[in-house]
């Protein structure tokens, strides 16, 4: 995903899930290929199940994969050989 489809996903999932509030939200850029994705990654630093749906939710609609790790939930778009990994 680009930089401006994150904002707009970043958006959405604060808009629809009211326990973001406080929570620490980082937009990563590309990254080397030993990361989940090679486009811009939204990593919440948050436990909460919820949250962990919400984003599953909204990342549905938008075809991106979610992954919860080392405390944050991180949404981004996947490998086309995702399952691969």
């Amino acid at each position: 995903m680009d930089r401006k489809e994150a904002v707009t996903i970043v958006k959405q999932i604060c808009k629809s899930c009211s326990l973001m509030e406080g929570k620490t939200i980082k937009l990563m850029p590309p990254k080397a290929s030993n990361s989940l994705s090679n486009t811009y990654q939204i990593h919440i630093e948050t436990k909460d199940e919820i949250i962990l749906a919400c984003a599953k939710a909204i990342a549905k609609k938008h075809n991106l994969a979610v992954k919860q790790k080392e405390g944050s939930v991180i949404v981004y778009k996947p490998y086309p050989d995702d399952s691969a990994r």
